[in-house]
């Protein structure tokens, strides 16, 4: 591997961290290996962690539900739906790899490494859920879901105790009044009942700008979740107020 890799050591330093020990080390560093080191090395044959993150993303969502359904059997549907998409959304997402120093392990190309990778909030949600799904593949799903509630346990807490959060669609609509901006319009992408995660990909545009996409078993889902990545952009921050995971930063890029 090229010296850009974390040796041996320090993956074990990391499985430390993480407090998982892989069969399959390879999954590992598969998990830490940005794009952008690929797209400034062409000729190795090297493959990114975006596969592992779409796997890692679906891990998420049913481990966060299932933890929920049963420790919230008094919510009803759309408020553990509102739980979740606080608790699984980018920002909540970045602070978990942020308390494990995910950052310092990432396989970035040098550009990207220049100019912040390494703190990016995007960059470290994606490299979190690619770890979920490098668990997944190494020891399945019981202990990929327990890694997924363990590391998360703070923005849980937070999520439950405060209360019934609100809709991410009521508080992307109430953004956009207060900006004066259209309302936002909700338009269905792709329809796919054979899809095992998601049947429905929808687009949330303001003022006829595409924003955000988001992937549902229900349109409703799809809507919300696309709400939520708009409310993480820049413009749409969600105040401590609307029951924000504490901690949270303005400045995602």
């Amino acid at each position: 591997m090229p010296g850009h890799f974390a040796d041996d050591e320090r993956l074990g330093e990391l499985e430390e961290r993480l407090g998982v020990r892989f069969k399959d080390r390879s999954l590992l560093r598969l998990a830490l290996t940005h794009s952008s080191y690929l797209n400034e090395n062409p000729s190795e044959s090297l493959e990114s962690n975006e596969r592992l993150e779409f796997l890692g993303d679906a891990i998420l969502g049913v481990g966060i539900g299932h933890y929920l359904f049963h420790e919230a059997p008094e919510s009803e549907e759309g408020d553990l739906t509102a739980i979740r998409s606080q608790v699984v959304r980018e920002r909540a997402l970045a602070l978990a790899a942020g308390r494990v120093g995910l950052g310092s392990y990432l396989t970035l190309g040098h550009g990207e490494d220049a100019n912040g990778g390494r703190e990016r909030p995007s960059i470290l949600a994606d490299a979190f859920e690619a770890i979920i799904g490098a668990i997944m593949e190494d020891q399945g799903y019981e202990m990929a879901s327990e890694f997924v509630v363990r590391y998360l346990e703070p923005e849980l807490t937070a999520a439950m105790s405060a209360g019934s959060p609100k809709d991410p669609k009521s508080l992307l609509q109430e953004r956009v009044q207060v900006n004066g901006a259209a309302l936002p319009v909700y338009r269905v992408l792709q329809e796919d009942a054979q899809d095992e995660y998601g049947r429905f990909t929808v687009e949330v545009l303001i003022a006829g700008n595409a924003i955000a996409t988001g992937v549902g078993r229900r349109k409703l889902d799809a809507e919300r979740m696309a709400a939520s990545k708009a409310l993480d952009s820049e413009g749409f921050a969600i105040t401590a107020t609307d029951h924000c995971v504490p901690g949270a930063v303005d400045d995602d890029n």
